[in-house]
C-alpha cells in the first residue's frame, strides 16, 4: 500500500524497503538495512534508515521526524513545476474575478502586474507576484492556449452568426454574412491571441490554486523577465 506523507502543503510518496550498505568499519563488508524513502513531484529524494520495528502503516505524526531528519540524496528540479493542488471546484466569484484580469491582461494571480512583452509574446513572470505564466509547463500551455483561442474565435463567430439570423430573418444577407465571418474567423484569432493565453493561465489557476510550495518554487525560478 502506498504511503504520503504531506508537509508544508507538499506530497511525498513514501516508499519502504532494505538495501545494502557498506559498513564504515569494514570497506570490503556490506550489510542489509531498512530505509524510508520520501519523493516530491520536483523530484527530490530523501532517505532515512529505520528499525525493522517500525511501524508497516504509520501515521503522519510518525513519518515528519524521520522526513525532516532524512538524507537528502537528490535535490528537488526547477526544470518543470506540476502543481501539487488537487483539482477544485471556483467559486462564481473567484471565476469572475479571475477572468476579467485576464481579459484586461493582468496577471490572473494578483491582478496586477502587466502580462505582455509584445503583442505575440507573453512576459516570462509577472513582476509583481513572481509567478511564471506558462506555469512550469511551456508545451503543455502553449497548446492549451492555441486551443482555447480556436475554441473562443468559434464561439464569437457562432454568436454574431445566430443574433444576425434572429435580427434579420427572414431577410438575411447570407452572401455578405458570409463575406464577414469569413474574415471574422481569420481576424479572430490574432485580436483574441493574448487574451487567450492569459484566459488559459485563468482558468488553470482557478481549477489548480497554486500552493505555497509552488509559489516558493517560482520565486526560486530566475528565469529573464
Amino acid at each position: 500500500m502506498a504511503l504520503y506523507l504531506t508537509v508544508d502543503d507538499q506530497q511525498w510518496m513514501v516508499e519502504r524497503r532494505h538495501e545494502m550498505t557498506q559498513l564504515a568499519t569494514r570497506a570490503t563488508q556490506r550489510e542489509r538495512k531498512l530505509f524510508l524513502f520520501f519523493t516530491n513531484a520536483l523530484g527530490e529524494l530523501r532517505r532515512a534508515e529505520i528499525s525493522e520495528d517500525f511501524p508497516e502503516d504509520p501515521t503522519s505524526a510518525q513519518l515528519e521526524p524521520v522526513w525532516r531528519y532524512a538524507e537528502v540524496l537528490r535535490e528537488p528540479s526547477l526544470g518543470e513545476m506540476q502543481s501539487q493542488a488537487g483539482l477544485t471546484m471556483p467559486s462564481l466569484r473567484d471565476t469572475v474575478r479571475l477572468l476579467w484580469r485576464a481579459m484586461r491582461l493582468r496577471c490572473p494571480h494578483c491582478g496586477r502586474g502587466r502580462v505582455l512583452r509584445s503583442w505575440f509574446s507573453l512576459k516570462t513572470k509577472c513582476l509583481s507576484c513572481g509567478i511564471r505564466l506558462e506555469r512550469g509547463e511551456a508545451e503543455d500551455y502553449y497548446l492549451g492556449g492555441m486551443m482555447f483561442n480556436i475554441a473562443l474565435s468559434e464561439i464569437i463567430f457562432a454568436v454574431i452568426f445566430v443574433a444576425v439570423l434572429v435580427i434579420m430573418w427572414p431577410n438575411v444577407p447570407w452572401s455578405g454574412l458570409e463575406y464577414v465571418l469569413v474574415g471574422a474567423m481569420i481576424v479572430a484569432p490574432i485580436l483574441l491571441y493574448p487574451i487567450s493565453r492569459v484566459m488559459w493561465l485563468a482558468f488553470d489557476l482557478l481549477l489548480r490554486p497554486v500552493t505555497d510550495a509552488e509559489m516558493t518554487w517560482h520565486a526560486e525560478s530566475h528565469d529573464d523577465e
